[in-house]
């Protein structure tokens, strides 16, 4: 439960950007199957899920940079640093998840968008949580205006890096078609996972040794 309420006060300190990230993540997938249809819907989806969750995150960093007493009030309440922690993956995924229901409602309206694709939503639930699993251990350790260059690459990069990877020979996800559904897709789930546990545990330990005064 406290968990919740900590997600929800991520969600309202920036309420007007969820609004706006939520159109993005309505409009970017038949935008993109516009400006680029060879990759059908795809690439939109997978622009939405980086921009919604990089950007919220980031908004959420700021606005916590900028009231740097919020947290150590939240502190002194029943929220432990563990759980304000735990509440930054959660807020993440929470977002993941939302850009997945989106685009799984929008292939059933849009022609030729692609189809609700699970072997689509476990790759990207793989490469969320390997850029939320590196960025938040490293946010933590060096701090929001140490880190926030990073984000700004990745934003930026990410229009051009994801077409370039999705035309390579050796980049092919269909490879997975090739095992069995189940132990291919759990098994990478699990990886996703472990690393979001991992950079969870390293944040905790990063967050609890700063001083907040």
């Amino acid at each position: 439960m406290m968990l919740l309420h900590l997600i929800k006060k991520d969600a309202l300190i920036i309420k007007k950007y969820v609004l706006i990230m939520t159109a993005a993540a309505v409009i970017l997938p038949p935008f993109m199957l516009w400006r680029a249809p060879q990759y059908t819907g795809v690439l939109g989806f997978m622009l939405s899920a980086i921009f919604c969750v990089f950007m919220l995150l980031q908004y959420v960093s700021l606005k916590e940079c900028q009231f740097p007493k919020a947290a150590t009030l939240l502190c002194t309440a029943p929220y432990s640093r563990r759980m304000m922690v735990l509440s930054k993956y959660f807020f993440c995924m929470t977002t993941y998840a939302v850009c997945c229901v989106i685009y799984g409602i929008e292939t059933f309206i849009v022609p030729g968008l692609g189809t609700c694709d699970i072997k689509l939503f476990v790759l990207m639930f793989f490469v969320t949580s390997v850029f939320i699993g590196v960025y938040l251990p490293v946010q933590y350790k060096f701090g929001y205006e140490k880190t926030k260059l990073a984000f700004f690459v990745v934003i930026m990069a990410s229009p051009f890096i994801l077409p370039l990877l999705m035309t390579m020979e050796n980049v092919n996800p269909d490879f997975l078609s090739l095992l069995s559904p189940i132990p291919a897709y759990g098994g990478i789930a699990l990886l996703s996972l472990g690393i979001l546990a991992v950079s969870a545990f390293l944040s905790m330990r990063f967050y609890c040794s700063a001083d907040l005064a």
